[in-house]
């Protein structure tokens, strides 16, 4: 095969969206040409790097101290792709991809673009999955890993911030356990959707002047939170809805220091314990517990999951729109959330 050019989507620096071409090179015997047909974005950390928030724009994270650190060279953050999960049809595989063959519909981890050169072991066949659930597996892992984190139990009372695709996941998780979940969100459609995926209370921050007081003096607060908006002010009310003792745990991704978040209060004199969930490939985290969890542990997990109708994705890729108007679709994710829960991209 020769060489190839990609149009694919990138932030070239924050607040800015545009398609931009880029050459690909030239497959090799253990790769795959993939033509996508659907795409989704990671709402949480891609709007944070959009937004120019992202720690990694300032600073760099050093992986053998495993500290962030001052960069020491000028930044390359930007411009960087964004997307990622895709649902795609095989259109060539090399000599060594394994089972891969043309026409197969795979699914995988890649950035939005027209089309795709991956090493074969990196997209895997959709076999029995619908495509939008294939799609899910990125957010319905880490509400995984975030449920496995808090030891949630049966007789858990749970407090779920953030209803985007995580949080909802978060909700199907608990509720299949048979948690009593609380689930908040200020969007009135995605508090529908907690209420269809099995929360039994359902809350609008909005409505009310002090969420963690309100869940406290109803119910005396809940044995966990897991927080996915990664907002620190939800995550403030959060820790003062968690009764003595009881757990937080942080799906979402948080920016920059903020003043709304006083460690010196509920936290410490409640003795809440404090989790950071974070399962990614990338930064080799597994879940708490034994057995211990890692990534790909997660992803196969979620896929069962998904065909033994634990788990559902319908009403979770809202809206759908086309390939050409993903730069809509970014100003659409940053400026009118309540209009979006995870936008889907129809090639």
């Amino acid at each position: 095969m020769t060489r190839s050019r990609q149009k694919v989507l990138m932030v070239p620096a924050p607040g800015e969206v545009r398609f931009m071409e880029r050459e690909l090179p030239a497959p090799g015997p253990g790769d795959a040409v993939i033509r996508p047909l659907l795409s989704t974005f990671k709402h949480g950390t891609e709007m944070m790097a959009y937004s120019g928030r992202s720690p990694f724009a300032r600073r760099t994270f050093n992986p053998e101290l495993r500290l962030f650190e001052d960069r020491k060279e000028p930044a390359d953050f930007y411009p960087r792709p964004m997307g990622s999960m895709v649902v795609a049809e095989v259109e060539w595989a090399g000599p060594e991809a394994g089972t891969l063959s043309a026409g197969q519909t795979v699914y995988g981890w890649a950035p939005i673009a027209d089309r795709h050169i991956l090493p074969a072991d990196q997209v895997a066949p959709l076999q029995g999955l619908a495509p939008e659930e294939a799609l899910c597996i990125d957010p319905a892992s880490f509400a995984l890993g975030a449920v496995i984190d808090g030891a949630i139990a049966a007789s858990d009372r749970v407090l779920v911030t953030g209803l985007g695709a995580i949080g909802l996941f978060v909700v199907q998780y608990c509720a299949a356990r048979g948690a009593h979940v609380i689930a908040a969100s200020r969007f009135e459609k995605r508090r529908d959707l907690a209420a269809r995926f099995g929360a039994a209370d359902i809350r609008d921050p909005a409505a009310e002047d002090d969420l963690g007081s309100a869940v406290k003096s109803g119910i005396g607060g809940v044995d966990a939170a897991i927080e996915c908006s990664g907002n620190i002010g939800t995550l403030s009310q959060a820790i003062r809805a968690t009764k003595q003792c009881g757990r937080v745990v942080c799906v979402g991704f948080y920016g920059p220091a903020d003043s709304r978040l006083n460690l010196g209060e509920e936290f410490f004199h409640n003795r809440i314990t404090l989790l950071a969930s974070l399962p990614a490939v990338s930064w080799n985290n597994p879940t708490r517990g034994e057995p211990a969890f890692y990534a790909k542990d997660l992803h196969r997990q979620t896929e069962s999951d998904f065909a033994a109708k634990i788990l559902a994705a319908e009403g979770i890729l809202e809206p759908v729109l086309p390939f050409e108007d993903a730069e809509r679709a970014v100003r659409l994710i940053a400026e009118t959330p309540e209009a979006v829960v995870k936008v889907l991209l129809r090639h």
